[in-house]
């Protein structure tokens, strides 16, 4: 499956290069607002939504008159919170993510897009934070969590100038849970400021 997903993301890198005229290359950052659901066969859990940064690069090359393709390079944190009988934990999954997106202008303009596409998350690091009693501890949790996380995302913006708004929500497909007794999957609402070269 990495191998698939590497192959994916290389073909349409080598298509943007290759369609060099009216390629468009910007910078993005902002917030994920994410939970994690957690389904097993004796119970169903959905973490509290939790704050993490996102902040990447994007390329943009037009497909047709109507369509553009946009590959992006994102470090996404995600996760979720959970707080019980005055402890409060947070599980923090960060991912080196590629998006690849279909982008198209709405309205008959340019100013407004409407974004679809699959992603590839590779997980970086996978911790737990617990504070209790003014104290705080972390737990690597990197062999509870799948090593990649593929899904889809939609969304949509407003580009202004060199500028440009995005807000998209993006889930899970897949199985993130690296243990047997249960699937996991994310679930992101992100908004992002980005800059247009």
């Amino acid at each position: 499956m990495r191998i698939l997903s590497i192959a994916f993301v290389t073909v349409f890198l080598c298509a943007a290069s290759a369609s060099a005229q009216g390629l468009t290359t910007g910078v993005k950052g902002g917030v994920n607002i994410s939970t994690v659901n957690f389904e097993s066969a004796d119970d169903d859990l959905t973490l509290d939504w939790r704050l993490g940064a996102v902040v990447g690069g994007f390329v943009r090359f037009p497909v047709l008159s109507w369509l553009e393709l946009q590959p992006e390079v994102l470090y996404s944190v995600k996760g979720g919170t959970q707080e019980d009988f005055g402890v409060s934990s947070a599980v923090l999954l960060d991912y080196l993510e590629v998006p690849v997106l279909a982008r198209m202008p709405l309205g008959g303009g340019r100013k407004y897009f409407a974004v679809a596409g699959p992603y590839v998350g590779f997980r970086m690091r996978a911790r737990t934070r617990t504070e209790f009693s003014g104290s705080t501890e972390e737990m690597d949790i990197g062999d509870s969590v799948e090593r990649l996380d593929f899904g889809l995302a939609v969304g949509g913006g407003v580009e202004i100038g060199s500028l440009i708004f995005d807000g998209r929500y993006s889930f899970s497909l897949g199985d993130i849970d690296a243990d047997d007794d249960g699937k996991g999957k994310n679930r992101v609402v992100t908004a992002t400021v980005g800059y247009r070269f």
